[in-house]
């Protein structure tokens, strides 16, 4: 990645921690980049979104996989929430997943902690995706 959309990745990770919409979300070090492949999404010149992730291995059989598959473990996706809302989000999740197809990559999976997960689940489900797992929690 060249440095300066890392630059523009970081201070949009920081947004995104600032925006506490996700729970336990922590902006990425200036190393954390480093082991993930990331995309950027522009607009007018500047980067207004990325996703990141990388490749994971089964280390033990599961319902939906086998001990040694391969899967692209999406971690993160952010779109600034000034250009939100106009699909770019979508057409960013589009290339990534183009991009995995080409490469022969079987399948996509993501985790999303968001404090709203209607709109983050019906996004997802929108695109085809299949509900696997969820995950709550409660303060004591």
């Amino acid at each position: 990645m060249e440095d300066r959309d890392r630059q523009a990745v970081l201070a949009l990770s920081r947004a995104w921690a600032e925006e506490g919409i996700t729970y336990g979300y922590f902006a990425n070090g200036e190393g954390e980049l480093d082991s993930c492949r990331c995309w950027v999404a522009e607009a007018d010149g500047s980067v207004v979104g990325y996703a990141a992730g990388q490749m994971e291995t089964a280390g033990r059989d599961s319902s939906i996989q086998r001990a040694g598959e391969q899967w692209f473990e999406l971690e993160e996706l952010y779109v600034d929430r000034a250009v939100r809302d106009g699909g770019l989000g979508g057409a960013l999740l589009d290339y990534v997943e183009q991009i995995l197809r080409e490469e022969g990559v079987k399948r996509l999976m993501l985790t999303g902690a968001n404090r709203a997960q209607g709109p983050l689940l019906r996004f997802y489900l929108r695109r085809g995706m299949t509900l696997y797992s969820f995950r709550a929690f409660q303060d004591l």
